[in-house]
């Protein structure tokens, strides 16, 4: 053999080799790297505009982005998400204690209330006819799910120095993307068997869907919010605008969302006595503030990202489904660069076959 394709080979098996060591090192914190990954080039143009001002100096520059971002980003999210685990938490231990004692204290109190008890006297009668055991079948089920939430909230609680560490992550993060990115940026394109226009457009193809996915998931919570406001002012509850922002914020939060505004709001109504409106809210949030993001985002992303709303689809519930919250961005990215890696070997192995997609810098697969 060579000696030349011989070291070539020694060399890639060795890089490989760290490339799987460098994995097993950054594995606790890929989410996290991954998000500020995305923070980061979608805030570039700001931190360019901003390197401008103070005359080039890149340091001077990141040290006065990196705070300014943690602080209009990161720290209200970090502390909604704490205040948040701190309420809920008082709340599920008392419905734990409630579920604990078989629920009888919750059930009196709630008999005492004169709107309540003609409803549970109904709900009995029903219960009855068709023998239904209250005790061994819906009292369980109440246990095991506050069981759940309380154990939901405490995960967040004990996490909490985690996340500590993994904004330190972040920061750190940032400042040398901010700082240093655009030159490792370049070094890494040399390496890559490419052309410069073809790594040009992998690149922009980067920008733009993370930009889009941006731009998706913020409208998205602003459509969720103001809905929910919607249904609070619909069904007279207070402060709709106030809950509405709330609402808004929360839907940035995985698995439970925007159901941690309006499902409070729901039981309350109910416990008042108003339980056609507790109802309607229920039912406005779970099948219309709960589900329409599954359906706009794509839609809001797809008009900005130059795809088809299918290929928006499939990437952001595929990626939430392999990648969890982080795939939201990472799912249509992967895509996106799947057809754009296709349309380059397309396009060189097959130089006479016409290609698909628009103008410069489309991927295949635009509507």
């Amino acid at each position: 053999m060579d000696r030349r394709i011989f070291f070539t080979l020694m060399i890639f098996s060795l890089l490989l080799g760290f490339l799987f060591l460098v994995y097993v090192i950054l594995s606790p914190f890929l989410n996290t790297l991954g998000w500020a990954a995305v923070i980061g080039i979608s805030t570039f143009p700001l931190y360019r505009r901003l390197r401008k001002f103070l005359g080039g100096r890149d340091t001077a520059a990141a040290l006065m982005m990196t705070p300014a971002v943690i602080i209009t980003l990161v720290v209200p999210f970090a502390l909604f998400i704490t205040l948040l685990a701190a309420e809920a938490s008082s709340v599920y231990q008392y419905l734990e204690k409630a579920a604990s004692s078989g629920g009888l204290d919750l059930l009196e109190n709630a008999r005492r209330n004169p709107h309540l008890r003609p409803l549970l006297d109904q709900i009995d009668t029903l219960l009855g006819t068709y023998e239904l055991d209250v005790e061994n079948t819906l009292l369980p089920a109440l246990k095991n799910l506050a069981s759940f939430l309380l154990g939901y909230s405490t995960s967040l609680i004990k996490n909490f120095f985690f996340m500590i560490i993994k904004l330190v992550v972040v920061v750190v993060t940032l400042f040398f993307l901010y700082r240093d990115g655009e030159a490792f940026l370049e070094r890494a394109i040399t390496v890559l068997p490419l052309e410069r226009a073809d790594t040009d457009m992998l690149l922009a193809t980067v920008k733009r869907v993370i930009s889009a996915v941006i731009y998706g998931i913020l409208l998205t919570c602003l459509v969720q919010g103001a809905l929910g406001g919607i249904g609070f002012w619909m069904c007279g509850l207070p402060s709709p605008l106030l809950f509405g922002t709330l609402m808004a914020v929360a839907a940035l939060i995985p698995v439970v969302g925007t159901a941690i505004i309006w499902f409070p709001g729901a039981v309350w109504l109910i416990l008042q006595g108003a339980v056609l409106k507790g109802v309607i809210l229920l039912a406005w949030g779970g099948l219309v503030v709960g589900v329409i993001d599954n359906f706009i985002r794509p839609f809001f992303i797809s008009g900005k990202a130059r795809l088809s709303i299918l290929v928006i689809f499939l990437g952001v519930l595929g990626g939430v489904l392999a990648f969890g919250p982080l795939g939201v961005v990472s799912g249509p990215i992967l895509l996106a660069l799947f057809l754009a890696v296709f349309e380059i070997y397309s396009r060189r192995v097959f130089p006479g076959v016409p290609q698909s997609g628009g103008g410069e810098g489309d991927v295949p697969g635009k509507t």
